[in-house]
């Protein structure tokens, strides 16, 4: 189990990283090619497809708990059922949504265009948007089945080959004229083709020998998943609004020239969540197949233990985020949006942070089918977070709607935290010494070192930049080792070090 679990967690945070790494590198061509209005209108029609992810009505989840639970438990009948069923369901989404595309291209791109310029470009990228959106939604059943057997190793080789490929199609090809539809165009058929190696894997015998055979739908079997999912889906809903809406309401109040100046501090933000997502991924269908059988003491010794790793790592992140992030948008883009990201980010990584202080609450929560509260309460969150967007946009601007991101999180994290606790059979104070607390000092003594470094060095280059992170990390890493884990913990770490320095 703890091989399973490393093997694909470390896959998971590889794929990350070399994400972080692309939008690293491409981030500024993008903007250069682009232009602050085009790149801000990617961005708002990136929150758009966010929403049309949700329609899906949960059943990503859904599907991958039931892949895991029924691969448990050996009922091939049942994997095919599910599989066939959710890729019929999602079959007719991508095709409604394609024709929602293909007529909003050909009909209002106009929208779209800045007045006075001819809007050919932009229907097109409406058709190209809604052709990727077509082949993504069935794309989904099958990435959801690796998710639930537990290979996201496999599915991340894809992944990374994908990006690396078209990023360098991109950085070798973009320029002012084809940016935005090359930029889409790459983007769709790079996960066009992603999606449809996933079911080819699917269907080789040693990956479940999965075929889409119509005599394997049952509606019985698709009711039960859209009952299942569709918890999920409010809080998906709730979560999509709550996470994506600032840059919507930017757009439409502030004009989709200012979107950059709140998007890309966000974006920096944005990788603390995404190494969040990425450390909890693996570990809803290992709480899935765990609850099957009913191994609660190991539920919660996993959950106890894996969130004081994580939460450490993320208030890492969160504190290099507060104390460099701004120097590092001077140089890596211009001043200007250095300028404008001071409080933004501030506001933005205790957003960000706040939830994951809990990080395995909705894994946990849906791998046992207790996560309506989720459904109950996320949709008060982001209804809170969009009004208060709304009412400070005007005076305050982005760092209104900034600050509006944290208000929610501040009310409904201890909520969650006291429901998770319950259902683990732990007192919430138990779960704050144990998985949270012991975080705060290696977070503390690497920020000191960031502020000893700043006397000396003025993290105004890429050489200050990465010499404070790398003294800082070091000292965190040291904190970590000595402060996070225990003695049986450093001791079974130093044992398998030793024998990988052996295999060397």
């Amino acid at each position: 189990m703890i091989r399973t679990l490393l093997v694909n967690t470390g896959s998971n945070v590889l794929v990350m990283f070399v994400k972080l790494a692309i939008t690293f590198i491409m981030t500024p061509i993008f903007v250069h090619n682009l232009g602050k209005y085009d790149y801000g209108l990617w961005e708002m029609i990136g929150a758009v497809i966010g929403y049309m992810g949700i329609l899906d009505l949960g059943l990503r989840p859904a599907i991958s708990r039931y892949a895991a639970k029924h691969h448990a438990e050996n009922d091939e009948v049942a994997l095919q059922s599910v599989y066939v069923s959710a890729l019929a369901f999602m079959a007719v989404v991508g095709a409604l949504l394609f024709l929602f595309f293909f007529l909003w291209g050909n009909w209002f791109s106009s929208s779209l265009a800045p007045t006075g310029e001819p809007n050919q470009k932009y229907t097109l990228l409406l058709i190209i948007i809604g052709a990727y959106l077509l082949i993504s939604f069935p794309g989904y059943v099958s990435e959801s089945y690796l998710e639930g057997f537990q290979k996201y190793y496999l599915k991340n080789n894809v992944t990374i080959i994908n990006s690396i490929v078209g990023s360098s199609l991109l950085y070798a090809f973009i320029t002012p004229e084809n940016g935005l539809l090359l930029l889409a165009g790459i983007n769709g058929i790079g996960l066009s083709i992603k999606y449809v190696l996933f079911m080819w894997i699917l269907s080789r015998p040693a990956y479940g020998a999965l075929k889409a055979q119509a005599g394997n739908y049952s509606w019985a079997r698709l009711k039960e998943l859209i009952g299942f999912g569709f918890k999920s889906f409010v809080q998906g809903i709730a979560s999509r609004v709550e996470n994506a809406t600032d840059v919507l309401v930017i757009g439409m109040v502030l004009g989709p020239a200012m979107v950059p100046f709140y998007s890309i501090p966000a974006n920096l933000t944005q990788q603390i969540r995404t190494m969040g997502w990425t450390l909890t991924h693996a570990f809803m269908p290992l709480f899935s197949g765990l609850s099957a059988k009913s191994d609660e003491t190991t539920i919660r010794q996993v959950f106890v233990v894996s969130s004081r790793y994580v939460v450490s790592i993320l208030l890492a992140m969160g504190t290099g985020a507060l104390m460099l992030g701004v120097p590092f948008i001077s140089v890596w883009l211009e001043p200007e949006f250095a300028e404008k990201a001071g409080l933004i980010i501030v506001f933005l990584v205790f957003f960000t942070i706040l939830p994951f202080i809990n990080p395995f609450s909705s894994r946990y929560l849906t791998a046992i089918n207790k996560h309506g509260i989720l459904a109950k309460l996320t949709p008060i969150a982001a209804a809170i977070n969009v009004a208060l967007s709304l009412i400070l946009v005007h005076p305050f601007g982005l760092e209104g709607v900034a600050f509006a991101s944290v208000v929610p999180g501040l009310i409904f994290v201890p909520l969650y935290l006291h429901y998770t606790c319950r259902h683990l059979g732990i007192s919430v104070l138990y779960y704050l010494q144990s998985s949270v607390l012991p975080g705060f000092l290696p977070a503390g003594i690497m920020a000191l070192v960031l502020v000893i470094v700043g006397e000396y060095l003025i993290y105004d280059s890429y050489t200050d930049i990465l010499v404070g992170a790398g003294l800082s990390s070091l000292s965190w890493l040291a904190g970590f080792w000595l402060l996070v884990l225990n003695k049986e913990e450093r001791g079974f770490l130093g044992a398998k070090i030793a024998r990988m320095h052996k295999r060397t």
